[in-house]
């Protein structure tokens, strides 16, 4: 007797890129996304670029490494190939303008070296009298060679560095930055216990108004290069 082979089951893993970035986008209505921008080779900061430039038309992407080497970023960078998406490899001290909206390339080096925390892109976004400063997850000996020329990292708001975890935001750092907001990305439970206590207090202490996307969902902030506009998903 004859029996049809069983159906082999194949979950559909979804990734984050897939499920959360541009389920985002697409809510937004976005179906191109001019520059997308990896700080670092790390899964968490590059594996859901991959899905936006499958999903996405997207202008060209910005790095400020490119780890051949590394399985997340050849992916997203066959990805790019395939799709015929610039490539742009910034380091410090560069310029990027959008309209009337400057990127200072804040770190790191021009070298192709490693692609970790402390190799992260860093850029200060500059419109009107407004400064907005990216940091990635650059840790304590990234701050101190920023705080070489602590003038540059000085910012109205900071994401802060790699989700509040105790390895970074030194006091210097916070000094030097002066920021009146401090946005941290973490989720509403981290396994590593992001944010760490102590950073939040010293940010606190610092008298920043504190955000943190697990308590308050997606954080959006505008300005008109004066004053600065915040809304979040939960209020």
């Amino acid at each position: 007797e004859f029996q049809d082979e069983p159906e082999v089951f194949e979950p559909d893993n979804i990734t984050i890129g897939e499920s959360v970035v541009s389920g985002f986008l697409w809510e937004k209505g976005y179906d191109k996304v001019d520059y997308i921008l990896a700080t670092h080779a790390d899964s968490d900061h590059i594996q859901g670029l991959t899905d936006i430039a499958k999903n996405f038309r997207v202008k060209a992407a910005i790095f400020g490494r490119t780890p051949f080497q590394d399985s997340d970023f050849a992916e997203l960078f066959a990805v790019l190939e395939k799709r015929k998406i610039d490539l742009i490899k910034v380091s410090r001290g560069e310029v990027l303008n959008f309209g009337k909206v400057k990127a200072e390339v804040l770190f790191p080096a021009n070298t192709n070296e490693i692609s970790d925390n402390n190799h992260s892109v860093v850029l200060r976004i500059i419109f009107g009298e407004r400064k907005f400063l990216l940091t990635g997850d650059i840790e304590k000996e990234a701050e101190s060679e920023l705080l070489q020329n602590p003038d540059i990292v000085k910012a109205d708001v900071i994401k802060v560095a790699h989700h509040g975890s105790r390895t970074s935001s030194t006091q210097g750092f916070i000094n030097a930055v002066k920021a009146d907001i401090a946005v941290i990305p973490v989720g509403k439970t981290s396994p590593f216990g992001h944010p760490h206590k102590e950073v939040l207090e010293r940010w606190e202490n610092s008298n920043a108004l504190i955000l943190t996307t697990g308590e308050r969902g997606t954080v959006t902030i505008s300005t008109d290069g004066k004053d600065i506009n915040i809304e979040t998903f939960l209020p």
